[in-house]
């Protein structure tokens, strides 16, 4: 399978789409509860964290994932210092998982952090992600600490961009 991958302009992702996408993967996957999603996912709020960067199939141009690059000024910056970047959210749709999607996307958030002179990145994802982890650890980043909110159990990744 193909994906084209760009920012969410050039993509011309919609709020609909945008929505179903977090919904079905954080929602329906047992992730997020209903209540938590209609603050955290606010198809508004999202784009407002940063850069979102969209997958769409060719054949199809149907959305099957996203990634946020989130800029060291943003208000949406959780764990990062001047000149670093957080990388939020990484939903692939089931049906578009096992084709290197998840793998496309957190190369591209690297790839345009590192453009943008960040000299670190930092994510963080709940410790029952065990594929994300694995994901994560295969580009590069590093399990650096824990949290624990809303009683859910985090991990933290970083990568040095410097090198």
């Amino acid at each position: 399978m193909e994906f084209e991958v760009d920012t969410a302009d050039v993509l011309k992702i919609t709020d609909p789409e945008l929505s179903e996408l977090l919904t079905q993967v954080y929602v329906t996957g047992g992730f997020t509860s209903p209540d938590e999603a209609v603050l955290l996912f606010e198809p508004s709020a999202v784009r407002k964290r940063g850069v979102l960067i969209g997958a769409r199939v060719k054949k199809t141009s149907v959305l099957a994932g996203v990634v946020i690059v989130v800029p060291p000024d943003s208000p949406a910056r959780r764990f990062t210092g001047k000149n670093e970047a957080e990388m939020h959210l990484l939903p692939v749709k089931p049906e578009h998982r096992r084709y290197g999607l998840g793998r496309i996307l957190v190369e591209e958030a690297i790839n345009r952090a590192k453009q943008c002179g960040y000299s670190r990145m930092t994510l963080w994802t709940q410790t029952s992600m065990i594929a994300a982890q694995r994901l994560y650890e295969s580009t590069g980043l590093v399990h650096t600490d824990d949290f624990r909110r809303n009683g859910r159990d985090f991990k933290i990744y970083t990568k040095d961009l410097r090198g």
